[in-house]
């Protein structure tokens, strides 16, 4: 496809990728099935030819409409005639077990309407590579996956030709789980969050596993290159602080050579292009990385523990007393990140009380209603369902605290 976006090897899996590839989770995000069905299309036309979604990234319960990702991309993709090379989709489901990971890659294998033929897989006219990771992958679940037989069952994907790549994916706080997860040479693919205010994972923590993943032959794929969903607000305001703005951020990732491709999880073309952008300019040298580094250090400390609204604990979790966490949670980061720095924070209170007015589903077990939404029992069922091990029962009582 003629493309304006620079391309990499997609580790040593013999397959170039688009340096900043369409991360479709937001999808789910937007308002409007149109909506979600042109952004699809007016990132394939810019060339793109790498695709991040999951199973679970559907729109909440009760919204209207209910947007898929997979479904979504599945649809358009389908009804497209001129994409003249394959598209690498990366799909996400927990698939720790043999039984799981069949149910789940099922599931997206009919959302994304693949088909096979002669040994190739397909959407619509349009080839295909399948790449199928474990999601979220942490110390508990690292006790199940190496003796469940999900390893065996994934050669056993790749050989039927149900999959192409394997992988996984994890989060900061699970530094000793994905060193095992890549040394023990089950994958061929990780992806890992990595930006200028948060390299923990790379060159700032105590084992950079992004490299030790490249050295390896494996893809890497950069997820969380701007923090996260909810934390994006805050950066416009950082970026006054610090001069470091998004395409600073995308060429701080891209300057690693570590990286495969930026997911870059975006809501409108114009998000995509700005992000893009950064493609086509030279690479940070090491003082320019170092430099930004320094810059970002400033105002990092106040990102580290908030809830950066990434959804995904609600992907397979809901909470029993209806409590609309996520949303309460990012909007109180929002406010301590903006109260720390010294912005106006004049706005966060009537955002809040709108969150802990909205259930997260329709008919709550406690029998309430929206007048409720905001109170949490403890009973800590979500807290295995957080990637970032945040302790959310805790946190909810400070939000409430500090602006109801």
């Amino acid at each position: 496809m003629k493309t304006s976006v620079k391309r990499r090897p997609f580790g040593k899996n013999g397959f170039e990728v688009s340096e900043v590839s369409f991360g479709a989770m937001n999808l789910r995000m937007l308002k409007d099935l149109d909506l979600a069905r042109k952004l699809v299309n007016d990132i394939l036309d810019q060339g793109v030819n790498c695709i991040d979604t999951a199973r679970a990234y559907d729109s909440e319960p009760g919204s209207v409409p209910m947007i898929s990702s997979e479904a979504i991309l599945g649809e358009v993709i389908s009804a497209r005639t001129d994409i003249d090379e394959p598209l690498l989709i990366i799909t996400k489901g927990h698939g720790y077990t043999p039984d799981v990971f069949d149910q789940h890659l099922d599931q997206s294998w009919k959302r994304l309407r693949i088909t096979q033929k002669d040994g190739k897989l397909y959407i619509g006219q349009t080839e295909i590579r399948l790449c199928y990771l474990q999601h979220g992958i942490g110390a508990e679940r690292w006790k199940i996956i190496p003796t469940s037989g999900s390893f065996d069952f994934a050669r056993k994907m790749k050989a039927e030709g149900r999959i192409h790549f394997f992988g996984f994916s994890s989060h900061q706080r699970d530094g000793e789980t994905i060193k095992a997860a890549i040394e023990s040479g089950q994958y061929d693919i990780c992806e890992l969050p990595y930006n200028v205010y948060s390299d923990v994972l790379g060159e700032g923590g105590p084992v950079d596993l992004i490299k030790l993943a490249g050295e390896r032959g494996m893809a890497v794929v950069n997820m969380k290159a701007y923090n996260g969903s909810g934390s994006v607000a805050i950066f416009k305001q950082l970026r006054n602080l610090t001069g470091i703005g998004y395409m600073d951020m995308t060429r701080f990732c891209l300057s690693n050579p570590y990286v495969s491709t930026i997911d870059a999880g975006v809501r409108s073309l114009a998000e995509y292009l700005e992000n893009a952008s950064a493609s086509n300019m030279p690479l940070l040298t090491a003082d320019e990385r170092k430099a930004m580094r320094e810059k970002a250090n400033r105002v990092a400390p106040f990102l580290s523990t908030i809830c950066r609204e990434c959804m995904h604990c609600v992907e397979e979790f809901k909470c029993p007393q209806g409590v609309n966490f996520p949303h309460m949670l990012g909007t109180h980061g929002r406010y301590q990140v903006s109260k720390s720095l010294g912005f106006d924070t004049a706005s966060y209170k009537d955002e809040y009380r709108i969150a802990a007015a909205v259930n997260t589903i329709s008919d709550t077990a406690s029998g309430g209603g929206a007048s409720d939404a905001a109170e949490c029992a403890r009973c800590g069922e979500c807290l295995p369902w957080c990637e970032y091990h945040l302790d959310i029962p805790e946190m909810l009582a400070k939000a409430n605290s500090d602006l109801l």
